[in-house]
């Protein structure tokens, strides 16, 4: 009978190609993990930049308003001193982050607005307190605006100041008659600019009093400056502030759900795609051993068997090396007759089964129909040995027989040879010399005999 492949071989075939898949299907979902991350970092990035110059334009626009009301004063510092509460008033109205505005004859706070909750902070002299002496004389040294802080106010909370030094010779600016000072929030600043709230990033900044790189860390972690993922300049009036982002995104379980769905897809299609291929592959097996297999004894049948002998006889004639053997089995007419076609058909698939097992691996067995069996004994080309074969061949096939009700009935077969270096003329000459040489055999065989 035609020898079958286990599914074995198919499944050893399936884990083979598993294994790069795997790796396949870790890089593909690795690779959607970074560039997720990537995107993530990138909206993270935008935000922050978003942020920053929020942080700019607030900034800016406050000391704007803080300018006019310095403007104010240098026209007419004793008026603009009097009507200080109403035109500070008016500012706070259009300020978003100022908290109160003071301003300091002599440089020293003489009036607040609000009053209420900065009171500590009336008849401060900025002389006796150096750090923020020092940027008040900035201010005057500069004639021009110096943003001072962020710093810790005496009335309480952090604050950015914007030192507006005033001087009652305007334009000249030689007269110094004091300053004034507005407080910005620092919370509620970094607050609405949205750099206080940023979830997927950590913040830290540095510049105290404008100083940039070179100034002091008032926000976050020093240590971000070292292997920040973005750090970038933040323009202040009159000076720079730095900052440093380190981004904290993390994928979103619905990403997570999506890459390992992503991970088991590329397995499952690997798995659906090689089972279809399979499935093919046995139909295909299935369809063509129908084509060539003799149904009922399992054997190739006479279309492979021709088939594959005009192969072999188109290679050279040197590497065509070949025995055939015509087996014809005796009597089987009287079998049929006497003990009905079920026994006749157990009688042949004997012979085919038989056959089988005493030829080798690499030699083809057919039943070319009714008795009538060939065999092809590749890279057998030698009488002696042709002849060794078709003994041993005989032999253990007359060694078998079937049961019956009568008794078991032992095979009896006429063999002949042909080999292939005995003609040039083809499949017909060879199988005319097997047949031949089988017709001599089967005059000198017994017919078959029964046991009971």
């Amino acid at each position: 009978m035609v020898k079958k492949k286990s599914p074995l071989v198919a499944l050893v075939l399936f884990v083979i190609g598993l294994i790069p898949v795997v790796f396949l299907s870790s890089w593909v979902t690795s690779l959607a993990a970074d560039r997720l991350q990537q995107s993530a970092n990138d909206e993270a990035l935008e935000e922050l930049l978003l942020a920053k110059s929020t942080l700019e334009a607030s900034l800016f626009r406050d000391v704007f308003l803080s300018d006019s009301l310095a403007t104010v004063f240098s026209i007419d510092p004793e008026i603009a001193y009097k009507n200080f509460h109403a035109i500070a008033g008016r500012m706070l109205e259009k300020s978003e982050n100022v908290r109160n505005i003071g301003v300091a004859p002599d440089d020293i706070i003489a009036k607040n607005f609000p009053t209420e909750g900065n009171e500590k902070a009336i008849g401060l002299d900025f002389r006796t307190v150096p750090s923020q002496y020092e940027t008040v004389l900035a201010a005057r040294l500069s004639k021009d605006v110096y943003l001072a802080g962020p710093l810790e106010l005496v009335q309480g909370g952090t604050a950015i100041i914007a030192r507006l030094p005033i001087f009652d010779d305007y334009p000249r600016s030689e007269n110094y008659w004091g300053s004034i000072s507005v407080v910005i929030d620092y919370e509620k600043l970094m607050k609405a600019s949205g750099l206080s709230n940023m979830s997927n990033a950590k913040i830290a900044l540095r510049g105290v009093n404008g100083l940039g790189q070179q100034g002091e860390v008032f926000e976050g972690d020093a240590s971000s400056f070292n292997n920040a993922d973005y750090q970038g300049k933040i323009v202040v009036p009159n000076g720079e502030w730095w900052i440093a982002a380190n981004f904290d995104t993390t994928l979103t379980d619905r990403q997570k759900l999506a890459l390992t769905a992503s991970y088991w897809g590329i397995i499952a299609l690997y798995a659906v795609l090689y089972g279809g291929v399979y499935l093919l592959w046995r139909y295909y097996r299935a369809e063509r051993k129908l084509a060539n297999q003799d149904p009922l004894t399992g054997l190739f049948n006479r279309r492979f068997v021709f088939s594959y002998l005009e192969k072999l006889l188109s290679k050279q004639r040197d590497s065509a090396q070949f025995c055939i053997l015509a087996i014809d089995l005796n009597r089987f007419k009287e079998i049929n007759d006497l003990l009905g076609h079920e026994v006749g058909d157990d009688m042949l698939r004997l012979v085919a089964e038989s056959l089988e097992e005493s030829t080798r691996a690499s030699d083809i067995v057919a039943r070319l129909g009714g008795d009538e069996f060939l065999v092809i004994l590749n890279r057998v080309d030698n009488k002696n040995v042709a002849e060794q074969k078709l003994n041993q061949i005989k032999q253990y096939v007359e060694s078998k027989a079937i049961q019956t009700e009568t008794g078991s009935i032992v095979p009896s077969l006429s063999i002949g040879f042909s080999l292939s270096s005995e003609t040039n003329n083809g499949i017909p000459s060879l199988l005319k010399i097997a047949d031949e040489r089988m017709y001599k055999n089967k005059q000198v065989s017994s017919g078959y005999s029964s046991r009971s």
